[in-house]
Formats: C-alpha cells, sequence, structure tokens
C-alpha cells in the first residue's frame, strides 16, 4: 500500500505543477510580472519551515527518548497546519495582487490536487 501513496504523491505533484504551469500561460505579461514580483520573498523563504521541521523530526527520533508515535504523530500535525497556512497565505496574496478569478480557482484546484496526493502519502504510512 505504501507504493501507491508514494505514486500518488509524485502524481499529485505533476498533475499539480501541469495545471499550475497551463493557468500561468493564460495571463497577460504585466500579471504575470505582479505574480513573479509578488512571491519572489515568499519562494526564497517558503521551504525554511519544512526543513525544520524535517529537522525536528530526525532530532526527536535519533537524538531523544521519546515515543516514536507521539513524534511521528505531532510531525503530521505540524506537516498540515504548515501546509494549510502557506495556502491560506498564498490565496491571500493572489487576491492582493489582483490575480483573475479564473487562475484563482486553478491554482486552488492545483492546491487541492496536490494535497491529496500528500494526504494518500500520509495515509499510506500510518
Amino acid at each position: 500500500m505504501q507504493i501507491s501513496g508514494f505514486i500518488a504523491l509524485l502524481g499529485s505533484m505533476v498533475v499539480s505543477r501541469f495545471i499550475t504551469e497551463r493557468s500561468f500561460r493564460e495571463l497577460d505579461p504585466e500579471q504575470k510580472l505582479r505574480l513573479m514580483d509578488g512571491f519572489s520573498s515568499t519562494r526564497m523563504y517558503s521551504m525554511i519551515p519544512f526543513f525544520l521541521l524535517i529537522a525536528g523530526f530526525w532530532l526527536l527520533m535519533t537524538q531523544t527518548d521519546v515515543d516514536r508515535q507521539t513524534v511521528t504523530a505531532m510531525y503530521f500535525v505540524l506537516l498540515i497546519i504548515i501546509v494549510v497556512l502557506k495556502t491560506v497565505f498564498n490565496q491571500r496574496k493572489l487576491r492582493s495582487l489582483e490575480m483573475p478569478a479564473e487562475y484563482q480557482r486553478k491554482y486552488m484546484v492545483a492546491q487541492a490536487v496536490s494535497l491529496t496526493g500528500v494526504a494518500w502519502f500520509i495515509f499510506t504510512l500510518m
């Protein structure tokens, strides 16, 4: 069952990227520029919470006597919180940049596809 989770994760990432790229191509040059400028600092720093979470998980699993199931549960809860907060932040940013409603809708579909793959992957690990 774990292989289906891995396949779902990879597949959802590819489909999500495909949806996002196609919708990006439909924006006019000014909208593309606003989008790239609006998310430039976000792209630079968005991976930091994920790296910190992974480092904390590794540290707790290898350097402490904390129960592994507790650490794993905390990891997945924090991962879900980070992903939800990132999605909410990105939606607000898209609205503040005045992106077309159709682009915002397609962006949310891409996020939903990606999150579904992640959810299935997590489910298969449990």
